[in-house]
């Protein structure tokens, strides 16, 4: 029963994230595109389009809400960063074609082609979309290899769970400074544990994994944090 239920909040997650990007990689600006033209060709509609674009955007307060609430109830791949890039550039790629397009159609100063602002946002724009893309690229394995879940428990409450844990199983592991939370990596196998204070004493536990022979591990942490829940 228990493992079915996170099998549903994992599902849940899942789709709340797609949600999300589709929200802010082609909803969010497709409407923008829309309010580019409508000022040079349809003038009437500018503001309606404006004031929908800040509906969409204050209505994403709620499933944001909703993942936030799902992270305490079952583990899940840290995809929340990868979701969040590609939208941003689903974003930028659609702001791009949008201002050139209207850029070709305008006859107002400040859009037209030539104009150095307009090839300077464009330019940027660009810059921008290129460093996302690397960036999505570089970091994709690595994000997929993460696994994380918010807890009801206090941080330095965790951390001591964690270090005790492992200090009795034996395993060698460093401690690196940092200014909040906990971030111990086990020596030569690939596995990074990170705890992160959150608010009203709650904790992010993210686990990073990259090789199969610290699954048991990584069971046993879980296993022993779910039982302090």
């Amino acid at each position: 029963m228990a493992e079915s239920s996170e099998s549903y909040y994992e599902y849940e997650i899942e789709r709340i994230q797609l949600r999300i990007e589709f929200t802010l990689g082609v909803i969010i600006p497709s409407i923008f595109a829309l309010m580019l033209y409508s000022y040079i060709l349809f003038p009437i509609f500018f503001q309606w389009l404006f004031v929908a674009s800040l509906i969409v955007a204050l209505l994403l307060i709620f499933p944001a809400k909703k993942l936030h609430n799902l992270h305490y109830r079952c583990w899940s791949r840290n995809t929340v960063p990868l979701r969040l890039v590609t939208g941003m550039i689903g974003t930028i790629y659609i702001s791009v074609i949008s201002i050139f397009s209207v850029s070709l159609l305008s006859i107002y100063e400040g859009l037209a082609p030539s104009e150095p602002t307009t090839v300077i946002i464009l330019v940027t724009m660009l810059a921008l979309l290129i460093a996302l893309i690397a960036y999505h690229s570089k970091n994709k394995e690595r994000f997929l290899s993460m696994e994380k879940r918010f807890f009801q428990i206090h941080p330095i409450r965790i951390e001591e769970i964690i270090l005790e844990f492992l200090e009795r199983s034996g395993e060698r592991f460093t401690r690196y400074p940092e200014k909040k939370g906990l971030n111990v990596s086990i020596k030569n196998q690939g596995l990074t544990i990170r705890v992160h204070p959150l608010w009203n004493n709650t904790s992010e536990v993210i686990i990073e994994n990259i090789d199969t022979k610290n699954l048991d591990t990584v069971i046993a942490v879980k296993s022993l944090l779910k039982t302090k829940i």
